[in-house]
């Protein structure tokens, strides 16, 4: 009886095990999801930004240069965020508990939301900018 008791307490375990790492996984996964999509967002925020540069450089009459430069700002910051967010984020989370590993992964996945709509920003409202801009 004892040995069928410390089979099934072991079975238990490892299934809880399991079911842990497969929250880990989940969590991770959509962090990731959330990333790959503002990596895709990211090329356009980049043309913008190479678009307002150059409006910058070859200054005309129809260009505000106080807004084109508070655009680029704008688009450098949310860029930025972006690098420091790839540069500090730690997928592997080595010697953390469950519970720190489930923290982590929130927070980053609140962070990298945040960093989302900051780039979701920069692009449409340097966008809307651009296409008032008279093509000459």
């Amino acid at each position: 009886m004892k040995k069928l008791y410390l089979a099934l307490l072991a079975g238990i375990a490892l299934s809880a095990c399991n079911d842990t790492k497969k929250q880990e996984k989940d969590l991770l996964n959509q962090v990731i999801a959330v990333h790959d999509k503002v990596m895709a967002s990211d090329e356009q925020l980049m043309k913008n930004k190479m678009l307002l540069d150059s409006l910058v450089k070859h200054a005309s009459p129809a260009v505000n240069m106080d807004t084109a430069k508070a655009y680029i700002k704008q688009i450098d910051d949310a860029d930025n965020a972006m690098s420091d967010w790839m540069h500090n984020f730690d997928a592997e989370n080595k010697g953390k508990t469950h519970q720190e590993i489930m923290t982590y992964l929130e927070d980053q996945k609140k962070l990298i939301v945040k960093i989302d709509t900051q780039i979701a920003s920069a692009v449409a409202g340097s966008t809307k900018y651009i296409t008032q801009i008279p093509v000459k």
